[in-house]
């Protein structure tokens, strides 16, 4: 497909424009001789190849504008295989350039005597026009180039977010972990407005983008923004878009919100509890009209959009302190959906434990096997009040420290084992006791390597070589 016929469509329009402005009839072909627009007699020739001993394949060739005055005299024409059924009476012709290349013919054609003489006594005026026509169409094929880059682009993107999204599900055997994805499930179809809560870390954007994934607006980016990481002054033109000249400051050509770029997508608004209140009420309006206003515009933009929200924070509460709209809460609670803490759901903790030993091992290329019973029991224990966020960051880590090809005790945080209110619940104080010593002596008798180095090592614990080596065999650390 010749890049004339991609943007053939613009083609028509504009022929069917100057025909109108020149009173004549306009026809264009491209390099392959195909009738790419056209009117009156053309008009329904559009697609069809023209002759190949024709007027314009010889514009084509020489890459220089034509005219013919009189189709019946011109020795080119009676040699054209479709003289019979030609009604045309005079032509002119200007080649159309890309990047120094004809890629196609402009013409203006007479059907007629008095249209026949115009075009003769003003042929030098008429392509001069069609000149800056040819220049006209350049630059829309060149705009066309950049648009279809453009979208090649974000198709990519698109792309790329989707493979991230399958890489990044939700990763857990809980049966709150099964609950909650079965619930995702049912709803990732729908339209209604969703809010997300849970502590920090739990993964809510995770959810956000795995529920977009799974819905009919997946062809298109989820677009997303964080209420609480912006100035507050910020957030009504990030959300809204504002017009040029609105005020002081404002960027030529004005600026389109996060509203609008969501359009037949996902919009994500991370902790919604961080709006101002002033923002709420049109964040409200915009849920209810599906109409978006641009600070300083006078008329609404229709947008089609799925909102799903986050937060961290109790709205109920800050509702209660009026700090948050209750009936945008209810706007926006459509479908509550909480994710569990993952104190609450430590099925799911081994099964990140590995998950991140592997992704881990991808990212920073090593080759850690995994992690002994031992060190993935104490934490398993842990209650993790960094949630997932924290259990990544501490298997990245012990990723980046371990000098073995296991994980063992002894490269666990000290402050992780320090702060494991776990351990003191769910085990008395000896057992405790004998899970720092092991500890403490699996990263000792690393170094330890030989008889002499052993001895020294009882001597600076202040133990005997017979005591350390009972340890050393009570761990099975020999």
């Amino acid at each position: 497909m010749t890049e004339l016929m991609q943007i053939q469509s613009f083609i028509q329009a504009y022929v069917k424009a100057v025909s109108s402005i020149l009173e004549t009839e306009v026809t264009i072909i491209d390099n392959e001789l195909i009738r790419i627009g056209g009117t009156g007699e053309h008009l329904n020739k559009i697609g069809q190849t023209i002759s190949h001993d024709s007027f314009f394949q010889k514009i084509i060739e020489t890459q220089k504008p034509g005219i013919i005055r009189n189709v019946r005299e011109e020795l080119m024409c009676n040699t054209c295989e479709k003289k019979d059924q030609c009604k045309e009476l005079a032509n002119l012709g200007y080649p159309i350039f890309l990047e120094g290349k004809v890629i196609g013919v402009i013409g203006i054609i007479a059907f007629n005597e008095k249209t026949r003489e115009r075009l003769l006594k003003t042929h030098e005026k008429l392509e001069e026009f069609l000149k800056y026509m040819s220049e006209l169409i350049e630059s829309k094929i060149m705009t066309h180039r950049v648009s279809l880059n453009l979208e090649n682009q974000l198709r990519e993107v698109i792309n790329i977010e989707k493979n991230a999204t399958k890489t990044r599900r939700f990763i857990g055997e809980d049966e709150k972990t099964i609950e909650m994805l079965n619930m995702i499930n049912k709803i990732s179809h729908s339209n209604s407005t969703i809010l997300l809560t849970g502590e920090s870390g739990t993964g809510k954007e995770v959810i956000a983008k795995l529920i977009h994934s799974q819905s009919d607006r997946n062809d298109r980016l989820m677009i997303s923004l964080n209420c609480g990481a912006i100035p507050e002054h910020l957030v009504e033109s990030e959300l809204f878009g504002y017009e040029e000249g609105s005020f002081t400051g404002a960027k030529k050509g004005g600026h389109v919100g996060k509203f609008e770029l969501a359009n037949k997508s996902t919009l994500f608004l991370d902790e919604i509890g961080e709006m101002p209140l002033q923002i709420q009420t049109k964040l409200l309006r915009v849920l209810q009209e599906h109409v978006v206003e641009r600070i300083g515009g006078k008329k609404p933009i229709p947008v089609d959009v799925r909102v799903i929200c986050a937060t961290n924070r109790d709205l109920l509460k800050m509702i209660d302190e009026n700090k948050f709209r209750s009936d945008l809460y209810y706007r926006l609670n459509v479908i509550p959906i909480n994710i569990p803490p993952l104190r609450e759901r430590r099925k799911d903790i081994p099964v990140l434990i590995h998950h991140f030993i592997s992704e881990c091992n991808a990212q920073l290329n090593k080759n850690v096997h995994g992690i002994t019973s031992d060190a993935e029991k104490i934490l398993s224990a842990y209650d993790w009040p960094g949630n997932v966020r924290e259990l990544k960051n501490v298997i990245e880590y012990l990723i980046n420290i371990v000098d073995s090809d296991v994980i063992s005790v002894s490269d666990l945080p000290t402050n992780l084992l320090a702060n494991n209110s776990s351990n003191t619940k769910e085990h008395s104080l000896a057992d405790i006791m004998n899970r720092y010593e092991r500890m403490v002596l699996e990263n000792l008798i690393k170094k330890a390597d030989t008889l002499e180095k052993k001895d020294k090592l009882a001597s600076q614990l202040g133990i005997s070589r017979a005591t350390l080596y009972r340890k050393l065999s009570n761990y099975d650390l020999l």
